[in-house]
């Protein structure tokens, strides 16, 4: 059978883009790897960091998206000088907000470790390591901008391959500034600080010296201008994706706060089956971009009709490929759960829960590319509500009432997540059928 050629169009551009997002949860597993051998200690000392190093990020992907959304555009329409104007404004916007973002993280330093629950020994152990990640916030914002202006063009072979690069730097980078080597003692959880910045500055290097050969994106002196009805449009774009990224946070430390009441044996069940998931919803997430991209590129290139066939093959592709995984990670939960525990409550549970998620995937695949299909069509107010509605009025109502009040646990917890995916689906369709999904961009 012959492969429709828009369908190896989104496979090509996706591929990478997931090879990507696995590199970069794999950073993440290096660092918790090594930061593991210097105790407990260290260990909550990075996951009160990451509370707010994720939201910030969240922040940086929502304003990714902006640039993606108006720099696929521009590419379709071969306007090259647009183009290199949305990645420097993009640029620019980032670097702004994570300076903010920066500061603001080093001046309250102790309020803010104060508001997720470190006492002083905590406090102590963490503020350095708080310091040097969030003071230098505007290095991620860098490279999470630079690598969105390659996905933009349809180039996420480039951004993956500078991942490896960038995971090979930081192993070396955590292992010797941590433990150290020959007369070097090594510096502990400040080494593990600098070993991810540096290898975050390296992967940005690399990439801008890299767009210096693609002229589309390959920025001069004289593309260094700020034009503000530019920057104000992309500022309008990016707050809504930005409040959809943050009300799903939010969301989830809520409903998270009431897993964690339910016991010791359920909160494990549910972050083992998180762990387990993403190896699902990380291939959604890279057909999502696929979707964008070539969506984007299509409404440039005033080829309407191609906007919904790229959402079919992604959506297709994503859904077939997340309900398969999860159906065989629930099939092989007996097993992979003795990897995380041998307790037989959880692993009995942990299979329940993944069979759940496996009936869902269909959906959350909807939720994923949608989410950017909208948003390529230049809406990122739409995306915003139905995350607010989903999130809140679902999904945190629905793990209150029923997991909590109603006492039904875990199960419960994750029947709301689904129909949550399920309402918001719902409501894509919807909006696909009823509304024009191709706005102008001003």
């Amino acid at each position: 059978m012959k492969v429709p050629s828009k369908a190896k169009r989104v496979f090509n551009i996706a591929l990478p883009a997931i090879g990507e997002s696995y590199l970069q949860s794999l950073l993440g597993v290096v660092d918790s790897f090594f930061i593991a051998k210097l105790g407990l200690l260290a260990i909550n000392a990075v996951g009160v960091t990451n509370i707010y190093s994720m939201t910030y990020i969240g922040v940086f992907t929502a304003i990714s998206a902006t640039l993606s959304v108006f720099l696929s555009r521009a590419f379709g329409a071969k306007d090259e000088k647009r183009s290199k104007a949305v990645i420097f404004h993009a640029l620019f916007i980032s670097v702004l907000i994570g300076v903010l973002f920066s500061v603001f993280s080093v001046a309250f330093s102790n309020s803010l470790l104060e508001m997720v629950g470190a006492n002083t020994k905590l406090k102590d152990t963490a503020d350095f390591y708080f310091k040097v990640i969030l003071g230098l916030t505007p290095f991620i914002a860098l490279y999470t901008t630079q690598s969105a202006s390659f996905r933009a063009v349809g180039d996420t072979k480039t951004p993956f391959r500078v991942g490896i690069e960038m995971n090979i730097n930081h192993v070396i980078l955590d292992y010797v500034l941590i433990f150290g080597i020959g007369t070097f003692h090594g510096l502990g959880l400040t080494g593990a600080a600098i070993a991810m910045i540096l290898a975050r500055i390296y992967g940005f290097l690399r990439l801008v010296i890299i767009s210096q050969k693609i002229p589309a994106i390959a920025l001069k002196v004289s593309d260094f201008k700020v034009v503000w009805n530019l920057t104000v449009s992309m500022i309008k774009f990016a707050v809504p994706a930005t409040v959809e990224r943050l009300s799903m946070r939010l969301g989830q430390v809520i409903y998270f706060g009431l897993i964690v009441r339910m016991g010791t044996e359920v909160y494990a069940t549910h972050n083992i089956a998180g762990t387990l998931t993403t190896f699902a919803s990380t291939i959604g997430g890279g057909f999502a971009v696929a979707a964008s991209t070539l969506i984007g590129q299509a409404i440039g290139e005033n080829n309407v009709n191609d906007v919904k066939e790229y959402r079919k093959w992604s959506y297709l592709q994503s859904a077939i490929s997340m309900t398969v995984i999860t159906g065989l990670l629930a099939l092989a939960s007996p097993w992979l759960g003795k990897l995380f525990t041998h307790n037989e409550t959880v692993l009995h549970l942990l299979m329940i829960i993944l069979l759940i998620d496996t009936i869902s995937q269909p959906f959350l695949a909807s939720v994923l590319v949608d989410t950017f299909v909208v948003q390529a069509g230049g809406n990122s107010t739409f995306p915003m509500l139905v995350t607010m509605i989903g999130i809140w009025g679902v999904r945190t109502l629905g793990v209150y009432l029923f997991a909590w009040k109603l006492g039904f646990g875990l199960p419960a917890v994750w029947l709301s997540i689904a129909a949550d995916n399920a309402l918001r689906s719902g409501l894509f369709v919807w909006y696909r059928k009823k509304k024009n999904v191709i706005k102008a961009l001003a």
